[in-house]
């Protein structure tokens, strides 16, 4: 995944295009409606309407965590 976008704190920020890849998901409809349903966190920073970027330690803590809860309710 080239091209991750870093601040000088180290914090590696995923625009829209990286977040799909990383989920591996095509469809932009796919990632909206993920979001609202809570699987996954609302974007870090919002640039504009259409450009977000999310925190990617934040997206798989995230992720992690809705797993461990799944887990722990079978």
């Amino acid at each position: 995944m080239p091209d991750l976008i870093q601040d000088n704190g180290g914090i590696v920020l995923l625009d829209t295009k990286q977040l799909k890849e990383l989920l591996m998901i095509k469809g932009g409809a796919t990632l909206w409606r993920y979001l609202k349903e809570g699987k996954l966190p609302q974007p870090t920073i919002n640039i504009s309407r259409t450009k977000r970027l999310w925190d990617k330690a934040e997206v798989l803590s995230h992720i992690r965590e809705k797993t461990e809860v799944k887990n722990d309710l079978q």
